[in-house]
């Protein structure tokens, strides 16, 4: 490997980012605090400091405690919440979700907005003036600082890739948005955002490598590894929903593939249950209703949708080896049940410990990923660790 040495103003930069960094994540903090956290001497961390005080960046708290050897009292700092926002929409099938953060990742405001039936035109405009209601109620001192769109689909490059629930039409959203507020927009996929949000929000710091299985209208995979979010070479990777699951014969003897979100998506459940009872237009609600009064169609159904989940991590642990697994599915947050069976048909294959937990807050795991990855960009920091605090429920309503 050959060693290249930084310049004057590269190791300036590095070490700026080190004290955002630093400040980011122990917030509040002080110079004498970050000094020893990063081992440089106290002159340099002062002039880092004032360069990113004089760009707005951070907010003095006051005094706080002397050491036990004496001497000043430190400023105390934290990033500057009133410098801007952030803004990540999640562009669901039925609803578009959106989630507006300040630059310290607190949460300003969370809608669910109906937009089921909508083009990509339509939701465009919803989006827009969305972000003109912002606008209009915005008291910080940089306005929108970044745009993160979840995506339900592959994505690469900045570009969607595939799209199976909302047809995009073939146009660009970062070249929409770009242009038209002059801020970065990030694209990613809902699956890599919620594997983002375990990393960063959720209490998975520890943890080298994780996969966050999400299973929604469709299944996918959000990878971990070594801290860092895999995507693949063209995207695809996590794309589990589309693995082959089993092999059915025609008439005329060719294969015709069953993928795992044919039969174990929330949607698949929602329709194998409505053929066996004869029912129409079920929803999520109505299933957990007649799982809770032991329906028995709904019942085989679901033993169905445990045993084939348990499999799929019992094959992405064999294929991946993480540290741990985490459900992101608002069907077994809203049945627990399912995750113990889950979690007993998986150990029944693989005889491991590895654990199985479920995605609290399911409803805001890709906002939150999304809010994490938009907040990376604008401070200049993609490939620095940053740990974010869970919202409460009340940031959330």
């Amino acid at each position: 490997m050959v060693r290249r040495s930084m310049n004057r103003n590269q190791l300036h930069d590095q070490n700026l980012s080190f004290v955002l960094q630093q400040i980011f994540n122990n917030h509040p903090t002080s110079r004498i605090e970050i000094s020893h956290q990063l081992n440089l001497n106290k002159s340099t961390i002062s002039s880092l400091y004032n360069t990113l005080m004089a760009a707005g960046y951070l907010t003095e708290l006051g005094l706080g405690e002397a050491s036990t050897a004496g001497g000043r009292k430190p400023t105390l700092v934290e990033i500057n919440r009133d410098y801007g926002y952030t803004l990540t929409f999640d562009l669901g099938f039925r609803h578009l979700h959106a989630l507006v953060t300040f630059l310290d990742g607190h949460v300003w405001k969370y809608d669910r907005i109906e937009t089921k039936g909508q083009s990509i035109q339509e939701m465009i405009t919803t989006m827009r003036d969305y972000l003109d209601n912002l606008n209009q109620e915005n008291t910080t001192s940089h306005g929108l600082l970044g745009i993160c769109f979840s995506i339900h689909g592959i994505v690469m490059d900045n570009q969607v890739q595939t799209s199976p629930f909302i047809d995009m039409a073939g146009i660009d959203l970062e070249q929409v948005f770009g242009e038209a507020y002059q801020v970065p927009v990030v694209l990613e996929n809902e699956a890599n955002l919620a594997a983002v949000y375990e990393r960063d929000f959720n209490g998975a710091r520890n943890l080298n490598s994780t996969v966050t299985v999400s299973i929604h209208r469709g299944i996918g995979a959000g990878i971990i590894l070594k801290r860092d979010l895999f995507r693949g070479e063209h995207g695809d990777a996590g794309e589990i929903g589309q693995t082959v699951a089993s092999i059915a014969m025609d008439g005329a003897g060719n294969p015709h593939p069953i993928h795992a979100e044919d039969i174990s998506s929330e949607d698949a459940i929602i329709q194998q249950i409505e053929d066996k009872k004869d029912l129409k237009n079920l929803d999520r609600t109505a299933v957990v209703k007649l799982y809770q009064v032991h329906d028995p169609d709904t019942t085989a159904v679901l033993t169905q949708f445990t045993t084939a989940i348990g499999g799929l991590i019992y094959n992405l642990m064999r294929s991946l080896d993480p540290d741990a697994f985490f459900l992101n599915s608002a069907l077994v947050e809203e049945i627990p049940a399912l995750l113990k069976q889950i979690r007993a048909v998986y150990q029944s294959l693989a005889q491991n410990d590895v654990p199985i937990e479920l995605t609290q807050n399911a409803r805001l795991a890709t906002v939150l990923g999304g809010c994490s990855l938009i907040t990376h960009r604008v401070l200049g920091l993609d490939h620095y660790e940053l740990n974010f605090e869970r919202p409460s429920a009340d940031d959330t309503k």
